[in-house]
């Protein structure tokens, strides 16, 4: 027996020298490697060497799984478990690779909630076919929550398995076209003493985890509820409070730039707190109506929804279908009525776009939002006399909108008066260097007036940016539509630049 284990640990240990390059070991090597480990008696040299080789080949699973093996053989589930956590947040598993991975989480249990913790935080999510971002989400935020509750609305691929994976408690919600019922669902089966709304394609900068901690510990036996910003990134720069990435969260921004949003994220659990409207849904009403302060939080939240075009399509043909039915049993309500013209712009329906921002108009007057989006609906529908007229309302309202300025310009260069666009995008370029979709379009300015030179400059800087991708298809729209104006000049100097 000790001359079989010599050997075997001679062979091992000239194995564990050759497995220690760059190069990918093959699958049969990596077997014969982990048979002689256990010949050997060996199996803790063997972990260290598997754990080198996941580290330097972060992507392959095979490597992965024996050195999860490994791990269950010794005795450390905690770090086997860890590491399938981290595989599902970064690779795509195979079926068979999370049914064996299921069987690990069955051993250890869900993530118990730590006992009398008055800071715990428990992550409330709904989600339904969301296997393609729940890994990487569940593994972004997990080092910050305590507790996960996902409520599946009626997934047909693994989300809630995936979420298993996690330690979550994962319940089956039957969708009734209702996100509030969902929510409140969710809202119920969470123990901790503080809830986080997040959702699967959402993530929070692990830089921020000790400030949102901070957050909690300073309110821990106050009733709170916080606000947070949403950074919707997406590839069009022309979105009403646009912002280019700034380079802040290096790891986290995405696209062209973001557009922000906010609403209450994060708040004490409590029963009166609850969400409201079938679609949009917010929490909001339920704290007013509790008496429940409303605060900022300046920690945001990274949102990747609006960079899959074709799937947040999808999403806003149902939320617009949802936001009617809200409209017609909220009447007049300004909040319903900016939101569903909002879906309608988002689903190029200019016609309904047009008619919702104005009776959001008649209710706020003045609206600054509406008369924007007036604005660019009229333009969108070739009105430019109309457009110009909502843009200079727009302006007169709030001079300190860049979105404003923008559409006064692209108003003027559609009726041909390309000076005064060039002279507006100028002085709006001044106070916003990074402003893209106001650089293309002087860019587009430039050319229709003959200034090809300086048009060339514009666009060869867009190309060195992150907006070289959408170039081509966003001049051969413009071009497009300056020609269907009737500015055929301009449509041919722009052609030229495109095909220099």
């Amino acid at each position: 027996m000790t001359t079989s284990i010599e050997s075997a640990h001679a062979r091992f240990m000239q194995l564990t020298e050759a497995l220690k390059t760059d190069a990918l070991p093959p699958p049969e090597v990596l077997q014969q490697y982990c048979d002689l480990a256990a010949a050997a008696e060996r199996l803790d040299t063997a972990r260290q060497t598997l754990f080198f080789l996941k580290e330097k080949h972060p992507k392959d699973i095979g490597i992965h799984s024996r050195y999860i093996t490994l791990c269950i053989q010794m005795g450390d589930g905690a770090e086997a478990m860890a590491t399938i956590e981290s595989m599902a947040g970064r690779m795509k598993l195979t079926d068979e690779f999370i049914d064996a991975a299921l069987s690990v989480r069955k051993r250890l249990g869900p993530t118990p909630l730590p006992k009398d913790k008055s800071d715990s935080l428990s992550l409330c999510m709904i989600a339904r076919n969301e296997s393609k971002f729940m890994g990487a989400c569940l593994l972004g935020v997990k080092p910050l929550i305590d507790e996960i509750i996902l409520v599946d609305t009626g997934s047909n691929d693994r989300t809630a398995d995936i979420g298993r994976l996690f330690g979550a408690q994962v319940f089956h919600f039957q969708w009734c076209d209702d996100f509030s019922a969902a929510r409140n669902f969710g809202l119920s089966k969470a123990t901790g003493q503080w809830i986080l709304i997040l959702d699967a394609d959402e993530a929070i900068a692990p830089s921020e985890f000790a400030a949102l901690r901070a957050l909690i510990r300073n309110h821990e036996k106050k009733s709170a509820a916080f606000a947070i910003e949403t950074r919707n990134y997406c590839y069009t720069a022309n979105t009403l409070g646009w912002m280019a990435n700034s380079g802040r969260y290096p790891a986290h921004e995405a696209g062209l730039g973001w557009f922000p949003s906010t609403k209450v994220r994060l708040f004490r659990r409590q029963d009166q707190i609850q969400f409201h409207f079938p679609v949009h849904e917010r929490v909001e009403p339920s704290l007013r109506a509790a008496g429940i302060a409303v605060k900022p939080c300046k920690v945001p939240v990274h949102h990747y929804g609006h960079l899959n075009e074709s799937r947040n399509q999808a999403k806003a043909r149902k939320y617009f279908e949802l936001g009617i039915a809200k409209l017609e049993a909220m009447a007049d309500d300004p909040g319903a009525v900016r939101e569903l013209a909002v879906q309608a712009g988002q689903l190029e329906k200019w016609p309904e776009a047009l008619s919702l921002w104005q009776q959001l108009l008649r209710l706020r007057p003045g609206y600054p939002e509406a008369l924007i989006n007036l604005a660019g609906a009229c333009w969108q529908l070739g009105q430019y006399t109309q457009s110009l007229e909502w843009a200079l309302r727009a302006v007169a309202a709030d001079k300190g909108m860049k979105e404003a300025h923008f559409n006064e310009a692209l108003s003027h260069m559609m009726l041909a008066e390309f000076p005064t666009a060039q002279r507006i995008l100028e002085e709006l370029l001044k106070g916003n260097k990074d402003y893209v979709a106001a650089q293309f379009m002087l860019g587009v300015v430039y050319c229709a007036s003959g200034k090809m030179d300086k048009g060339r400059g514009v666009f060869n800087h867009l190309k060195t940016t992150n907006a070289r991708t959408a170039l081509p298809q966003a001049l051969e729209d413009i071009g497009q539509r300056l020609m269907k104006a009737g500015l055929a000049q301009a449509a041919e100097n722009l052609k030229a630049i495109c095909l220099a």
